[in-house]
């Protein structure tokens, strides 16, 4: 035992003294700004690294090979970052107030218990409970950044878009995390490190009557009530929760969005609806609709100063914003296919992928109508065609450095696609 002890000691002599900073520092940063959820931050392990497949190991093991391929797809997985659950009942009053008033009598209505009861039901039917999950790149944890603030970008439809194959209900995910994480150890990034990445979940199931997807609502036009509950649950509720609990860089310049079909549209919606907190917006085959475009034309229409002032430091001018918009679909001679033997390949029981073939295809003349408008208004942007491409995520998976690159990237950043 003497001796093992001695051997001990000496392993932690040679063993260099930024190694036993950064360790220490990273397991006191992992608890320093959890607020009642570091009981829900899940890290990786020895076992979770033999256990995740090829891409994301390289991701991990080899962080900073440069030699490593650039192009699409990217690595699976969180990529040694650190994913935390926020539960719902630190974001929904009404699961605090139906567990305090659990015990409770008094009866206000039938078939509750109490008003409080009712009201609680009722905020469930508008916008229903969900837990959030929240990526925070390595460099979060870092020594070296124990005092620097991260830039946020708040992802829908975050069940299935961001992170992993596994997740997604069609057995493929955009690979946002692994795209993150390759784009900004190249350098291709104008900011310091990878922004921290909140991954809010679409709702399943109908609003009420069958038809009515819920996500169709909370993503819907920019005057159905349920999609402002839902704008104002992102902007009043999550991002103060955000910002008070992590290190957060919240001026609006570090505060983007990102979405694909009808969760692009929800995208463009934050940047007109709080325009003083979200600065960018990604939108991957957006579902654009006739009032959401109604109301870019209306934001144009009170700006004062007309086209010229394209630089205008009002952060309510929609023309001080980052937009990003591409599509896929038939272009020119190029058809998407109808049946794509890819999509059902996929590394998980979710063989089947639907294809969404013709979707982008009839997304097109709204994709116009908004462009039609921003081009008008004197409104900067960045688009994007991708001739082919079908409406489902492992097509968005292929060019998802094309969003990130509109968001963050340097100017003369360049990447290689397939």
């Amino acid at each position: 035992m003497t001796v093992g002890l001695q051997l001990f000691g000496m392993a932690i002599i040679l063993l260099p003294s930024s190694a036993i900073r950064n360790s220490m520092f990273a397991n006191a940063a992992y608890a320093s700004d959890s607020s009642g959820v570091h009981q829900h931050r899940q890290r990786l392990t020895s076992t979770d690294i033999d256990n995740i497949n090829n891409n994301d190991k390289e991701c991990i093991t080899s962080s900073f090979h440069v030699e490593r391929p650039l192009s699409p797809p990217f690595p699976n997985g969180p990529c040694d970052g650190t994913v935390i659950t926020i539960p719902q009942q630190d974001l929904f009053p009404s699961q605090r107030r139906r567990a305090s008033s659990s015990s409770s009598s008094s009866r206000g209505f039938p078939f509750f218990n109490n008003w409080d009861d009712l009201a609680s039901s009722y905020e469930d039917a508008i916008l229903p409970p969900r837990d959030v999950k929240v990526w925070f790149p390595r460099e979060y944890h870092s020594y070296e950044n124990h005092s620097l603030r991260f830039p946020v970008l708040y992802c829908h439809d975050g069940q299935n878009e961001a992170m992993d194959d596994s997740s997604s209900w069609t057995g493929s995910s955009w690979r946002l995390t692994g795209a993150l994480t390759r784009l900004s150890e190249r350098r291709m990034f104008r900011i310091d490190t990878p922004p921290v990445v909140v991954l809010i979940p679409s709702m399943e199931g109908n609003f009420f009557l069958p038809g009515l997807p819920r996500r169709h609502s909370e993503y819907g036009d920019y005057n159905n009530p349920i999609s402002q509950a839902y704008g104002k649950f992102v902007a009043e509720v999550l991002h103060p929760y955000i910002v008070d609990r992590f290190r957060i860089q919240d001026d609006v310049e570090h505060v983007a969005t990102i979405g694909s079909s009808l969760g692009g549209q929800a995208s463009l919606q934050l940047l007109l609806r709080y325009p003083t907190i979200f600065g960018a917006a990604a939108c991957l085959s957006p579902c654009f609709q006739p009032g959401t475009i109604a109301a870019v034309i209306a934001n144009l229409a009170s700006m004062d100063g007309g086209r010229g002032r394209t630089n205008h430091p009002n952060h309510n001018n929609l023309r001080s914003k980052v937009i990003y918009m591409d599509i896929g679909g038939d272009v020119d001679v190029t058809r998407v296919p109808i049946f794509d033997a890819h999509d059902h390949f996929t590394m998980n029981d979710k063989f089947w992928n639907p294809g969404y073939w013709w979707l982008d295809t009839n997304l097109q003349p709204m994709v116009d109508a908004m462009r039609l408008v921003l081009d008008g208004g004197g409104v900067q942007h960045t688009y994007k065609t991708f001739p082919g491409g079908r409406h489902n995520e492992r097509a968005w998976a292929q060019r998802i450095h094309h969003p990130l690159l509109a968001l963050y990237g340097n100017k003369s950043a360049s990447i290689i696609d397939e």
